[in-house]
C-alpha cells in the first residue's frame, strides 16, 4: 500500500495543483529538486527503521534515546524542507499555489507515515 501511494503521489499532486502549462514547468522543476532532498531524508529514515529493528529485542535506554533523537532530527529536517520549498514556490509561482503544495505534500507524507508506522512494532519496556 505504501508503494502504491508513493507511486500515485505525483499524479495526486498534479491533479490537485491544476497548474497552467507555464506554471507546471516551473512547479515540476522545483518539485524535482525538492524530491531529491526529500529522498535523502527518507533514506535516513529507512536506516533508522533498520537500526530500530536490529535493536528491537535488545533495546537499552541509551539506544532508545539515540533512536528518538534521530527521529526528531529527521522529522524537523523534513518540516524545514517543506517550508523551504513552500517559500521557493511562493517566490516562483504565488502564495496560493505554494500553500497548496504545502498542504497536499504534508497530507500525503502524513499518510505515508501512518502506513510505515503500522508496520513498526511498539517499543517494549525493559524487563526488570
Amino acid at each position: 500500500m505504501r508503494t502504491d501511494l508513493r507511486e500515485q503521489k505525483r499524479d495526486i499532486i498534479a491533479e490537485t495543483m491544476d497548474l497552467t502549462i507555464e506554471q507546471s514547468e516551473i512547479f515540476w522543476t522545483i518539485y524535482r529538486e525538492y524530491e531529491t532532498e526529500l529522498n535523502i531524508i527518507s533514506s535516513e529514515k529507512l536506516e533508522l527503521v533498520k537500526d530500530y529493528s536490529e535493536n528491537y529485542y535488545n533495546l537499552t535506554n541509551e539506544i532508545a534515546n539515540q533512536l528518538a533523537d534521530k527521529k526528531h532530527e529527521l522529522d524537523t529536517e523534513r518540516v524545514n524542507l517543506i517550508w523551504k520549498y513552500y517559500n521557493k514556490f511562493k517566490s516562483e509561482l504565488n502564495p496560493i499555489d505554494a500553500a497548496m503544495f504545502y498542504q497536499v505534500e504534508s497530507q500525503l507524507l502524513m499518510l505515508i507515515d501512518v502506513q510505515v508506522a503500522g508496520e513498526i512494532p511498539i517499543i517494549k519496556k525493559l524487563k526488570k
